[in-house]
C-alpha cells in the first residue's frame, strides 16, 4: 500500500500549489492619444475690418443709405443712391423744399436745379445755401471713400456682440463735427456765413466719437458713428449730439437708369 500511497502525493501537491497560487494581473491598455486639436489664428478685428471696407470699395455696384440725426429740433437728414455701370453714382438728397439727384462720375458732377439738369459752379452763386449745396455738389465722392477713411482712423478696434466697434480721437472727431471731414466740405469753404467771428467754420471743442461696423460674409455693410462735442455759431456754445448711420446693400448686383440729360454733361 505504501508505494501506492506515494503514487499519488506529487499529483496532490501540483492541484494545491496550483489553487493557491496568485492570478497574473493583465496590465490595463493604453489609451489612444488624442491628436492637438489645430491652433486657430487669434482675433484681429481691425484687419478684418481693413479687408472688409477694402471689398466693398472694390465692389462695382451698390446702394446706400445715410441718415444723420443732429437731435433736438432739427430732424434727421437722409441721403440715398447709387453706383452702378461705368462708375456713375446717382445720389437723391434732401432739398430745402424737396428733394433733387446728382449724378456724378470721374470728379464731375451735375445736379437737378428747376427741372434740368446743370452743372453747378460755386463761383458763381451769391454767397449763402447755395454757394453751400453747389460746393457739396462739386465735391462729391463715393460713400465708400468715408468709410475707408473711417476704418483707417478708428482706435482701440474690438469685436463685441458680433459688431466690430472703435473709438475715434478728438481731431478726428473735431474734424467730422465741423464737416470738413468724410463728406463734408473737401477744401473748405464757408457753409452759409455762419461760424467764428472771422467768416470762418464754426469752433468746436471738447470733440469726441465712437464707431460700430458691421460686417457680413467678409464685406462692410453698414457702420453708425456718434459724435459729441461744443460748437461755437456765432459767439455761443452749442452741445453737438450727432448721430449718422449707413448702410449698403445691392453689393455686385445694383442696377439704374442714368439720365442721359446728366450723363451729356459729364462728358463734356
Amino acid at each position: 500500500m505504501k508505494p501506492k500511497a506515494f503514487r499519488f502525493a506529487p499529483l496532490t501537491f501540483v492541484l494545491l500549489a496550483t489553487a493557491v497560487a496568485p492570478a497574473q494581473e493583465t496590465p490595463p491598455a493604453t489609451p489612444a492619444e488624442t491628436p492637438a486639436a489645430p491652433e486657430q489664428p487669434a482675433a484681429n478685428p481691425a484687419a478684418d475690418l481693413t479687408a472688409a471696407a477694402e471689398k466693398l470699395a472694390a465692389a462695382t455696384s451698390y446702394a446706400w443709405s445715410n441718415t444723420t440725426s443732429f437731435g433736438g429740433n432739427f430732424g434727421d437728414r437722409t441721403t440715398s443712391g447709387k453706383k452702378g455701370s461705368g462708375g456713375y453714382i446717382l445720389v437723391t438728397m434732401p432739398g430745402r423744399d424737396q428733394e433733387f439727384q446728382v449724378l456724378a462720375r470721374k470728379g464731375k458732377a451735375a445736379m437737378q436745379r428747376d427741372g434740368a439738369w446743370v452743372v453747378p459752379n460755386p463761383d458763381t452763386e451769391e454767397q449763402g445755401p447755395g454757394r453751400w449745396v453747389a460746393r457739396m455738389v462739386q465735391n462729391l465722392h463715393e460713400p465708400t471713400t468715408d468709410a475707408k477713411d473711417l476704418v483707417s482712423k478708428a482706435k482701440d478696434v474690438k469685436l463685441e456682440n458680433g459688431s466690430i466697434r472703435g473709438t475715434l480721437d478728438e481731431a478726428t472727431a473735431k474734424e467730422l463735427i465741423s464737416f470738413r471731414g468724410f463728406g463734408g466740405r473737401r477744401g473748405g469753404g464757408g457753409g452759409g456765413g455762419q461760424g467764428g467771428g472771422n467768416g470762418g467754420p464754426p469752433e468746436v471743442s471738447g470733440a469726441g466719437g465712437s464707431v460700430s461696423f458691421t460686417v457680413t460674409d467678409g464685406v462692410l455693410t453698414g457702420y453708425e458713428l456718434t459724435l459729441t462735442g461744443k460748437m461755437n455759431f456765432n459767439g455761443e456754445d452749442r452741445d453737438v449730439n450727432r448721430t449718422t448711420k449707413v448702410s449698403f446693400t445691392g453689393v455686385g448686383s445694383t442696377t439704374f437708369d442714368i439720365p442721359e440729360a446728366a450723363a451729356g454733361l459729364l462728358s463734356e
